[in-house]
């Protein structure tokens, strides 16, 4: 299967002018706030069109300049050791910033601080929020801003995300386009949970709840087993998240994503017991299908067969010869 442009570097901090390209794109001018030596490191990861840059460094510092040129930027910090404000605001690890191409932070952080920021363009940002309401227009995304999450939704973005990138961080080959595709949707995503709540809900497109599922199966049958976030879903279908929830709950008594999980596990269950333990990667299947955290996957698999994927692996049918 043809694969995604996929590439990492790692640069290592050691003063504050290593922090000028915080993400691939930035022009940022950076201020060390007190005496010590700034040290830390910054992960830049390239998933086609998507970039993730993550950094760690130790001092406090002053930050202005432009996040990107051209691209839409999301961040969040992941953690702080001090105060940190962004246009003389405080913000908090899980808080969401909105960085429009060409526009100016002014970020002060008051110790050692972790960030993780995400750069898109605009068209490719829009055509996967097409259900998003308010967040399917490019004016939402045209307007900087820092929007303050509830404290557990704000843990849960910075739990997922950790964990995204932890499996990330693994994976030494490039992803297939479709799994790529799933990645930067399930990335994304992490990001779009935190602005929501704030956001007014609107209509929808009326459907049958069993209509809705069944026209939501023969979809996700048509993918021919790549893996399809619930972004695409609603965006093909025309339908809100809401709608989709509503419908699969009274349908199948569950919810649209846990269902699509289900469906994807059960591939790879299917895959596992064809498959010759010597020539296949487990870490390489499950990223395929849209699980990039080896932990969770781990835990949704024997949860769901009661069993982890090498005993499925190795369980496989052994084929009996034939007797004349």
């Amino acid at each position: 299967m043809e694969k995604e442009t996929w590439s990492t570097e790692i640069l290592p901090i050691n003063g504050p002018d290593d922090l000028r390209e915080a993400t691939r794109g930035a022009d940022l001018e950076i201020v060390q706030l007190k005496p010590g030596k700034l040290q830390g490191s910054i992960r830049h990861f390239a998933v086609g069109n998507l970039g993730i840059s993550t950094g760690l460094f130790s001092a406090a510092t002053r930050v202005r300049g432009t996040m990107h040129r051209e691209r839409v930027v999301l961040g969040t910090l992941i953690d702080s050791a001090g105060r940190s404000t962004q246009w003389w605001r405080e913000i908090r690890p899980g808080d969401v910033g909105v960085f429009p191409a060409h526009a100016e932070i002014d970020v002060v952080h008051g110790g050692v601080t972790a960030y993780l920021v995400v750069s898109i363009p605009l068209p490719e940002l829009v055509s996967m929020l097409n259900d998003r309401e308010h967040l399917a227009d490019p004016s939402f995304w045209n307007t900087k801003g820092v929007y303050y999450a509830d404290a557990l939704i704000g843990a849960k973005l910075l739990r997922r995300l950790m964990g995204i990138m932890s499996g990330i961080e693994q994976k030494f080959t490039a992803p297939s386009i479709h799994a790529a595709d799933f990645l930067k949707r399930s990335i994304i995503e992490c990001f779009v949970a935190a602005l929501t709540g704030a956001l007014p809900s609107g209509s929808a497109r009326s459907y049958t709840g069993a209509r809705l599922v069944s026209e939501t199966e023969d979809y996700v049958g048509a993918a021919n087993g790549r893996p399809v976030h619930i972004s695409e879903l609603c965006s093909a279908l025309k339908v809100s998240r809401r709608s989709l929830h509503r419908a699969f709950a009274d349908t199948l008594g569950t919810g649209p994503t846990t269902y699509l999980r289900r469906r994807r596990l059960s591939a790879i269950h299917s895959a596992l017991r064809r498959s010759d333990p010597a020539t296949i990667s487990i870490g390489d299947l499950a990223f395929d299908h849209g699980f990039p955290e080896a932990g969770r996957f781990a835990a949704y698999y024997r949860d769901q067969f009661g069993e982890t994927p090498s005993e499925t692996l190795h369980s496989r049918p052994v084929a009996k010869p034939s007797i004349a």
